[in-house]
């Protein structure tokens, strides 16, 4: 009598576990998490000098971007403009206002771009 209770109790869990496990429940969790990103942030893919996309992720919680460039991300925060808007890190920035956005990588020759 007392395994069948337990077995009666136990069952419910089982079947909410397994369903946490299932292929639907790990979907409607990831698209979960990305509406819950895309909230944080305003993503713009600009398209720059020689095909050459760039991705930003511009965030609202916070003074940050982050760059997306041949599939690297580069965070930069952001930094005072007298127009427009400009996020550095040092060696690497973005300069923009507008549609245009101008991207600073090291020591190369900036790249021209404009948002798609």
């Amino acid at each position: 009598m007392k395994a069948n209770i337990k077995a009666v109790l136990l069952m419910p869990l089982l079947i909410i576990g397994l369903q946490a496990c299932s292929p639907e429940a790990n979907l409607e969790d990831n698209k979960r998490a990305q509406v819950e990103e895309a909230k944080q942030y305003t993503q713009v893919i600009f398209e720059c000098e020689r095909n050459d996309p760039v991705i930003v992720r511009f965030y609202n919680d916070s003074e940050r971007a982050v760059m997306t460039r041949n599939n690297e991300d580069i965070e930069l925060k952001q930094e005072r403009a007298a127009s427009g808007f400009l996020y550095s890190n040092g060696p690497n920035s973005i300069r923009g206002k507008g549609d245009d956005l101008v991207v600073h990588i090291g020591r190369m020759a900036a790249i021209n771009c404009r948002a798609m």
